[in-house]
């Protein structure tokens, strides 16, 4: 018998199936969580130089004005007479909501106009409309 029997030596090899394992599953993790972080419907946003910054908090709801007119709750496409009933039922019930009107670029302000008129109508007053920073050349 030899004194250095191979089943007693250091292995030097990195065992990488828990690193890919690891990997993995924050990768599928990334991948469901991403389309949950965009709130409200997605729409192309108007460029403005100085965007106010207003963080997100529980007591926000989402407007979209799409490129095809359509309104959106949320993600929820919601016709005009619907748009109206649920606006006032949710102003019943909470007053104090913050509305954020996303209006897409390609719509004319009328339409993004008639939208934050009804809002008035059911009770909102306070009503802000996001827009996205403009991005100078050079920047990704």
């Amino acid at each position: 018998m030899q004194a250095g029997s191979d089943k007693d030596a250091v292995k030097s090899d990195i065992n990488v199936t828990p690193l890919v394992d690891v990997v993995l599953v924050l990768l599928i993790i990334f991948m469901v969580i991403t389309p949950m972080l965009q709130k409200g419907h997605n729409v192309l946003l108007p460029m403005t130089e100085n965007p106010d910054k207003k963080p997100d908090n529980q007591n926000q709801l989402i407007i979209s004005v799409a490129e095809d007119k359509g309104i959106y709750i949320d993600t929820e496409r919601v016709s005009k007479n619907d748009f109206m009933v649920k606006m006032k039922e949710l102003y019943q019930r909470s007053p104090g909501k913050e509305i954020m009107l996303k209006g897409d670029t390609r719509v004319l302000y009328k339409d993004v106009k008639d939208v934050m008129l009804m809002l008035q109508e059911a009770g909102f007053d306070r009503v802000a409309l996001v827009t996205e920073k403009m991005r100078k050349k050079g920047e990704a």
